[in-house]
């Protein structure tokens, strides 16, 4: 068995705490209707657009407004896209530290513009944390960037072609047992994560010491 060279992180729920149940329901105030009923496939298609890079910001946006009977300002539609992100447990901050000693590291995350920059925003306003992709990664995979999205296999193949290491020598760690699927079906080791639980007791679990 070859050695693990790197790990490839998902983002929300592994590294960053997310309850997506909080945009449905923020969602679901401004159209004044539950998000899993009439608007359910039209909702779908506008926020996976957003997350493939299919649609900007502004147009996902004015997309929202559209679906609402009384028309919110662009900023609360941002605040609802954004009440899924928690935020930090600090531990990951040094948990990351600590890999980057002995692993090449990365980020595969099914993310969007809008995300990011609350993100970035946060990181550094509250923890002073202004080189966040640099610092703690090798590369980061944003599936708006990249035109594809998990559990997708071009995504996944985008990435193998970057990090050019063989299926021995790295693991994937996600929170969505789709997208786990979906990786190992190309040969990945892959792991599925219990959202926003320790990250250090999955990754003993599969043998990484941390």
């Amino acid at each position: 068995m070859k050695k693990i060279k790197a790990i490839v992180f998902d983002f929300g729920g592994v590294l960053l705490d997310l309850d997506i149940s909080k945009t449905e329901v923020a969602m679901s105030k401004l159209l004044k209707a539950d998000i899993a009923a009439p608007y359910e496939d039209r909702y779908k298609k506008v926020t996976l657009a957003l997350e493939k890079g299919e649609m900007l910001t502004e147009e996902f946006i004015h997309a929202i407004q559209s679906m609402c009977e009384t028309v919110p300002q662009g900023r609360e539609v941002v605040n609802a896209w954004n009440a899924m992100l928690l935020g930090w447990q600090r531990d990951r901050f040094t948990l990351l530290d600590e890999l980057r000693k002995d692993y090449k590291v990365y980020l595969l995350s099914n993310t969007n513009q809008i995300h990011l920059d609350y993100v970035m925003y946060e990181l550094k306003n509250e923890y002073d944390i202004t080189d966040f992709e640099a610092r703690f990664f090798d590369n980061c995979f944003y599936s708006h960037k990249m035109n594809a999205w998990k559990p997708e296999p071009a995504i996944y193949k985008q990435v193998e072609e970057s990090i050019d290491l063989s299926h021995e020598e790295f693991i994937f760690i996600d929170d969505n047992a789709n997208n786990v699927k979906g990786a190992l079906e190309l040969g990945w080791q892959a792991y599925l994560h219990p959202t926003n639980t320790d990250l250090r007791i999955t990754l003993r679990s599969i043998g990484v010491k941390v």
